[in-house]
């Protein structure tokens, strides 16, 4: 009873946003038309060409029973730490491809009978990480114009991602390994039916990113992060402050805003946008991970605490280092 009034509560509230946001697009078409061509060209340019080849080689992988064999070698080193035996699959191509390459191998293993709602939920948070290449070579590289820097982001990214997970599991229980789905696909039909869930896998994620730069250009002109911006200006500065809340939504924008404010505070930022993810990351995670069964609630706070851990860990890293 109390989940449904809280929803019916909810509903005012979304359809008045939903109201202005289509308003907005109604008087001033070509800044939104402008910004959503802007998070397209991001797609096309930067994730398309990155993203896809990895949504079709993971799948063929996956359905040719890579997921069984490293589970089969490695599980006895998984369930020590409480985990399924396919969380090193799971895990090696998450940090490996980036976002959203673990969510949507845990939900295809789950699909395929392979992982449980409880085991899907535990490889969530631990198969939730950004590519070496994004954080290495556009943000270090590219972004910062230094590669010590993507070294120090990747590194405080992965730590907050396995520290909380590490700190989370004295909490938890062992979970039984699941019977192997019955239902194997033919191996005539792998190649195309992973092109095909790639092809919209890969739309689904583009869709996400040029909704988010629309939403983060709305956000703006109704100055609905004002008040967030002055809590954070004093500490990371105006520029700082805007390139945080922007990463809160849209995560690679967020970065390059960070990176251009040039504060002491920038890195350890952009390590909590990266890791956190941002509203664009997380829809795009949760579209995957709904299907297998892991609530919101609990994927969105371990990312936060994650960012948080992934923050702390950089500003220690920056002082051992300097940047």
């Amino acid at each position: 009873m109390i989940k449904a009034r809280i929803r019916a509560a909810k509903r005012p509230l979304i359809f008045i946003l939903l109201g202005f946001l289509l308003c907005l697009l109604v008087f001033s078409p070509m800044r939104y038309a402008s910004a959503c061509l802007e998070g397209i060209t991001l797609w096309a340019g930067a994730v398309l060409p990155a993203l896809f080849p990895f949504f079709i080689l993971t799948s063929v992988l996956t359905k040719l029973g890579a997921a069984d064999n490293l589970s089969q070698k490695l599980s006895p080193v998984a369930q020590k730490f409480k985990l399924p035996g396919c969380a090193a699959y799971c895990f090696l191509l998450s940090i490996l491809s980036g976002y959203p390459v673990g969510a949507r191998t845990i939900a295809e293993l789950y699909a395929r009978g392979e992982l449980t709602e409880k085991s899907a939920a535990r490889l969530s948070i631990l198969c939730s990480t950004s590519g070496p290449m994004f954080l290495l070579g556009t943000v270090g590289g590219a972004m910062f114009n230094n590669m010590r820097a993507g070294a120090i982001l990747l590194t405080s990214h992965l730590l907050g991602v396995i520290l909380v997970c590490l700190a989370l599991m004295p909490f938890a229980k062992s979970i039984p390994s699941t019977k192997k789905s019955m239902l194997q696909p033919r191996t005539g039909d792998i190649f195309g039916e992973s092109v095909q869930g790639a092809v919209s896998s890969i739309l689904t994620v583009g869709g996400y990113i040029a909704l988010f730069f629309v939403l983060s250009q709305a956000a703006d002109d109704l100055h609905i992060t004002a008040p967030l911006l002055a809590v954070l200006t004093p500490l990371f500065g105006k520029e700082g402050a805007h390139g945080l809340t922007t990463g809160l939504l849209e995560a690679t924008h967020g970065c390059a805003l960070l990176a251009a404010a040039q504060s002491s505070l920038s890195l350890p930022a952009t390590a909590f946008v990266v890791t956190f993810g941002g509203a664009c990351i997380l829809a795009q995670q949760l579209s995957f991970l709904k299907n297998a069964g892991v609530k919101s609630s609990f994927f969105l706070g371990i990312k936060a605490l994650q960012g948080v851990t992934a923050f702390i860990v950089c500003i220690a890293l920056c002082a051992i280092f300097p940047v």
